[in-house]
């Protein structure tokens, strides 16, 4: 059987962050991001598929992003969020962040410590929804929340 390739892409906007400097104060930009490279959904597993991922050895590519933060900080992810696609609850959702030197964080972990400058991210995916997925062309996004 051919196997299905799904367009993913991660749209990271401003006003999806959620950018935290402390409890009592406003909201600051302390870090920004900019996408360097979209990421490809793939399915994964069995005949018909029930999972989404964006891993390579899938056929799948993360999506690159660089983030540029004004001071060190702190990153956490949130699970994928559907943007597009035949609508389903997932039975897991997995969002995960690395950054060069090899560290990570996915979405529920002990957030990421970033450096201040440009750090480029790699996000991969996925997604499992238990049983067969409808056939569509699905996209997920996350949110970042990054803390000094």
């Amino acid at each position: 059987m051919i196997k299905k390739i799904l367009l993913f892409s991660l749209i990271i906007l401003t006003a999806n962050l959620t950018l935290i400097k402390n409890a009592a104060s406003e909201p600051s930009n302390i870090c920004t991001f900019s996408q360097a490279t979209p990421g490809q959904l793939v399915t994964e597993g069995s005949t018909p598929p029930k999972k989404l991922v964006t891993f390579a050895s899938a056929g799948g590519s993360p999506t690159k992003i660089d983030a540029t933060c004004s001071q060190s900080a702190n990153i956490s992810v949130s699970a994928p969020i559907q943007v597009a696609g035949p609508e389903f609850t997932p039975v897991s959702a997995v969002a995960t962040v690395t950054i060069p030197s090899g560290s990570s964080t996915k979405n529920g972990d002990a957030p990421l410590a970033l450096p201040a400058g440009t750090t480029p991210l790699t996000i991969d995916f996925a997604i499992d929804r238990g049983r067969s997925l409808r056939a569509g062309n699905y996209s997920y996004t996350v949110k970042f929340t990054v803390v000094p």
